[in-house]
C-alpha cells in the first residue's frame, strides 16, 4: 500500500463538540450577531489551560467569516493573530496590517503612521471582529507585570474602531484585564474553558463521548474501545482531561500505524504513542497509562497526578553568588601589624 494515501491528518479535522465547546460557541455567536446592532464595543475573554481547546474554538469561529471577493473589493469580517512572545505595538499592528493584506505591512514607519493605515484598512475592508489568542503575553512573567502600554493601546484601539474583540490565553491573561480599569470596564464575563474532570458521572460520561466521536472520525483504523470506561479512565491519567492531548496521543498512533503499514491499533501502541506524544517529568511522574503494568482504577492518587499533565514545570531558583565585601576582607594596617 503506498503510505502516502492514509496520511493521518483526519485527526486535525475531527471536531468534538462536546459541552462546554458547544457553550461557548454558542456565547461568541450570539454576541457576534448582537455586535451588529450594540453600539458599545463587545470584548469578551475565552480563559482556560494550554490544549483545552481554545485555539480550536477559535479557529472554528474564524472559519465562519472568512474574506469574501466583492466587485467593491475584498471583505474581512474576521482577523486573527497570535501575540507574539514579546509584543509590542508595532509589532501587533504590523502582524494586523499582514493579517488585512497590506503588501507593505513590513515597510518603515512609526507606530502611529501604521496605527493610522490600520484604521483606513479596517475600515475598508467591513472588518467587525479581531481575535487575539496568546493573549497571556500582554503579561510578563518574568517581572510579574501587565504590559500596560500594550494594554493602553487595546483599549484605544477599542473605542477608536468600535470592533469586537476575542481575547484568548492561559489564566495568566486575566491580570491584564483586572489591572487596567478601562480595559475592564470594556469586558464581559470571560468564558472558561476548563480541562475534564474524572469526578461525576456526567463528566465522565462526556468524555468518553469525545474519544468515541474522535473513533468514529477515525473509523478507517481499527482502535481498542475508546469510549470503554476502562480506556477512557487510560486516557484520562494520559491527558489529565486535556482534549488537545487525546488528538496528539491519537495523531501519533495513526501516524506509527501509516508509517507500519497496517490499521489496526493496539494498546501497546497506544502506549508507545503516548509515550513520543506527551511530555513527562518530574511534574507527573505517572506510569504509561497505556501499558499493561498500569492499574486503571479511579484511586485518588492518579485523580491528582492527572491534573498535572500540561502544567509548567515549576522554575529552579538558582543561589546568587555572593561577593566579598570589603568588610570581611584583613585591613593593610592589620596584615603589617601580624
Amino acid at each position: 500500500m503506498d503510505t502516502t494515501t492514509y496520511i493521518p491528518v483526519a485527526v486535525d479535522q475531527i471536531l468534538v463538540p462536546h459541552h462546554m465547546f458547544n457553550k461557548a460557541k454558542d456565547r461568541i455567536e450570539n454576541h457576534l450577531l448582537a455586535a451588529q446592532s450594540y453600539q458599545e464595543p463587545i470584548c469578551i475573554a475565552v480563559i482556560g489551560d494550554s490544549r483545552a481547546g481554545k485555539s480550536r474554538l477559535l479557529e472554528y469561529i474564524s472559519k465562519k467569516y472568512s474574506k469574501v471577493r466583492t466587485a467593491d473589493g475584498v471583505i474581512i469580517p474576521m482577523i486573527s493573530i497570535k501575540t507574539p512572545a514579546k509584543p509590542t505595538v508595532k509589532g501587533l499592528v504590523e502582524i494586523m496590517l499582514r493579517e488585512i493584506g497590506d503588501p507593505l505591512w513590513f515597510k518603515r514607519g512609526s507606530e502611529t503612521e501604521k496605527t493610522e493605515q490600520l484604521y483606513i484598512l479596517l475600515k475598508q475592508a467591513q472588518t467587525h471582529t479581531l481575535i487575539i489568542d496568546e493573549f497571556q503575553h500582554f503579561y510578563d512573567k518574568v517581572s510579574h507585570k501587565v504590559q500596560h502600554y500594550l494594554s493602553d493601546w487595546l483599549k484605544n484601539f477599542v473605542d477608536r474602531t468600535g470592533l469586537m474583540i476575542i481575547v484568548a490565553g492561559l489564566p495568566d491573561c486575566m491580570a491584564v484585564i483586572n489591572q487596567n480599569e478601562q480595559l475592564r470596564g470594556r469586558f464581559l464575563a470571560p468564558i472558561h474553558m476548563p480541562r475534564f474532570v474524572w469526578g461525576t458521572a456526567e463528566q465522565c460520561e462526556e468524555f468518553m463521548d469525545c474519544l468515541e466521536s474522535f473513533q468514529l472520525g477515525l473509523s478507517r483504523y481499527d482502535f481498542p474501545e475508546l469510549g470503554s470506561e476502562e480506556v477512557a479512565f487510560r486516557f484520562f491519567c494520559a491527558t489529565g482531561g486535556l482534549i488537545g492531548y487525546i488528538a496528539k496521543i491519537l495523531y501519533i498512533a495513526c501516524l506509527n500505524a501509516q508509517m507500519a503499514n497496517t490499521q489496526i491499533i493496539t494498546m501497546h501502541d497506544l502506549a508507545k504513542a503516548y509515550e513520543e506524544a506527551v511530555w513527562m517529568d518530574e511534574v507527573t511522574p505517572m506510569m504509561n497509562p497505556f501499558s499493561e503494568d498500569f492499574d486503571a482504577s479511579p484511586v485518588e492518587y492518579l485523580l491528582e497526578m492527572a491534573k498535572q499533565v500540561g502544567t509548567a514545570c515549576p522554575e529552579v531558583s538558582k543561589p546568587r553568588a555572593t561577593r566579598s565585601r570589603k568588610s570581611d576582607l584583613p585591613s593593610a594596617a592589620s596584615v603589617l601589624a601580624a
